[in-house]
């Protein structure tokens, strides 16, 4: 049956099987955030994402070994790079887990999606990328559409800013994995991932610590897997198909936490996340298709030199 159904996946053209991929991921991520949430019931933030990080190496230790120190397997060519892309995402992923735990699920997934908006200048700063008019007055709206989530009021919350910081900091990530996605496999990715943001996290983490019961644990555990899943799965999309075409699917990622919230939490979705949201997934789409236009065109006129 397995056997089966990854020949149906590979008969398909690359923008499906991208899609598929991610679309697969939206399930897996939505149930990491909905078991953090759940799990936010009884420990603090901060300790269930050193639980999150410590399980996830544990699930993907078996693929470690079997790799060795070929490639594909923890060595890297550029150990300093992952080191620092590692302590980046520990930090993202602390933020990210306190937004999650201390707010609505869609409140926090929507402004996660800023995150693409701040790679734009961070890519012109980090990347040498040429940013034009149009590209920066897209991020300006996109900003804009952040602010009526936060609140135009000004009464900001520690959860939302820290959703906030969570997406900058995953896009200061997302330039550091362009630049080592060039060296290393996605599991080194996920390895170093894993391995930094253990001890970067302990401590905070020791300091809120509860003793899971066998319940609890099997939950964490779950946890780790959906993680770990969704990660691979995420990577393997973008490795397939093209940004322009498959990006917004991700976003199905808010509708399905909207549900959770709904029907889990008793939580019903805001004016302020709709039309906030709205505008920063218009935004990112007008920036990620005007991008691969671009990319097509300098590829055009490449081909006829």
């Amino acid at each position: 049956m397995l056997e089966y159904f990854s020949r149906f996946i590979s008969g398909l053209s690359n923008n499906l099987q991208g899609a598929f991929w991610l679309f697969m991921s939206v399930f897996a991520f939505t149930g990491m955030a909905s078991l953090a949430k759940y799990l936010g019931n009884d420990f603090h933030a901060f300790q269930i994402a050193f639980f999150r990080a410590s399980f996830s190496l544990i699930v993907i230790l078996p693929f470690l070994i079997k790799a060795g120190l070929s490639k594909g397997g923890i060595k890297t060519k550029i150990p300093l790079l992952q080191l620092t892309r590692g302590a980046v995402s520990a930090i993202g992923i602390m933020l990210g887990f306190y937004a999650i735990v201390n707010m609505p699920l869609a409140d926090a997934q929507a402004i996660r999606f800023s995150s693409s908006l701040f790679v734009v200048p961070l890519a012109a700063i980090f990347l040498n990328e040429k940013v034009g008019f149009k590209r920066t007055l897209a991020t300006l709206i996109g900003f804009l559409g952040v602010i009526v989530m936060l609140n135009p009021t000004g009464d900001y919350n520690i959860a939302s800013l820290s959703a906030l910081g969570a997406a900058f900091v995953f896009a200061v990530a997302a330039i550091l994995v362009k630049i080592v996605s060039k060296y290393d496999q996605p599991i080194t990715l996920m390895f170093y991932s894993n391995i930094v943001s253990i001890p970067i996290m302990i401590i905070p983490a020791l300091l809120f610590w509860v003793t899971p019961n066998l319940e609890q644990l099997g939950l964490i555990i779950l946890m780790a897997i959906c993680a770990s899943i969704a990660h691979n799965f995420f990577i393997r999309a973008y490795a397939i198909g093209e940004a322009s075409v498959i990006a917004p699917i991700d976003y199905v990622r808010l509708l399905a936490s909207a549900a959770v919230d709904f029907l889990v939490f008793g939580i019903v979705f805001g004016i302020n996340t709709l039309i906030g949201s709205s505008i920063i997934i218009l935004c990112t789409l007008y920036i990620v298709r005007r991008e691969a236009k671009i990319y097509k065109d300098q590829k055009k006129e490449f081909e006829q030199i």
